[in-house]
């Protein structure tokens, strides 16, 4: 069977990406759509008695984004309620050519609208922790999330008062020899995970840690409390003061 889906490699490819194409414009339209309409409406409200032609424009251009960030607010409603058809990402290691890889990737996607729509509108707000919280991930109190990489949610803790600094990537998934391998990420309380860092699948970082900005944790890599990691790969360079 392997070898079958290898040989239709490229059609399968093909199929998928349509029929994410379809998922995506679903729950994109869906979104958008409130925005949208308001904007229709305020538009046609604010220029019935007729209003120089700038104005006009003036007026369509704020209606416009007024419906970007409605989208932007209901976009992380909707596309969570996708996950009743992708439920989330398998945990394990299956082929590229399989259901479960089929599961991640239209997981996944999901996120990939949010993330390359609005989601630089939604860092450092309680929004994003919303959206993460809808798509399966386990967040504490007071976290601050200052990315836009982040995938698998489902397969994601953050205890309490940790913060993800810019631009971190945080993935439960790697891709290795024909093979999607995801496990679990665990980030303890008052974690700080610096500036453009990468957290692989199957860490775990315990409670008052500090992970240094660009700091690479390869797969598996188990990070004591209250420990410092630096580098690429990273490796303990200190202890957190008390």
């Amino acid at each position: 069977m392997a070898n079958l889906l290898k040989t239709f490699a490229t059609p399968i490819q093909v199929g998928t990406t349509l029929v994410l194409y379809v998922q995506l414009s679903v729950a994109g339209g869906v979104a958008a759509t409130p925005g949208v309409y308001a904007a229709l409406w305020l538009h046609a409200a604010l220029t019935a008695g007729g209003v120089h032609p700038f104005l006009n424009v003036m007026v369509a251009c704020i209606c416009a984004l007024l419906a970007y960030f409605m989208y932007a607010l209901g976009v992380i409603i909707v596309i969570p309620m996708f996950r009743i058809i992708a439920p989330g990402t398998p945990q394990g290691r299956y082929p590229y050519y399989s259901f479960k890889a089929f599961q991640w990737a239209s997981y996944n996607s999901l996120i990939l609208l949010v993330r390359y729509t609005c989601i630089n509108f939604l860092r450092v707000t309680p929004f994003i922790i919303l959206f993460h919280r809808l798509m399966g991930m386990k967040v504490g109190r007071r976290v601050q999330i200052n990315t836009a990489v982040i995938g698998d949610s489902n397969l994601i803790e953050i205890g309490h008062d940790s913060i993800v600094g810019g631009d971190v990537t945080l993935v439960a998934h790697s891709a290795e020899r024909g093979e999607l391998v995801a496990a679990r990420v665990r980030i303890g309380d008052r974690v700080t995970v610096g500036l453009m860092a990468v957290i692989f699948p199957g860490c775990e970082i315990g409670d008052d840690a500090v992970i240094a900005a660009g700091a690479v944790l390869q797969k598996n890599t188990k990070v004591g409390p209250g420990e410092i990691w630096g580098g690429v790969p990273a490796r303990r360079v200190g202890m957190k003061s008390s």
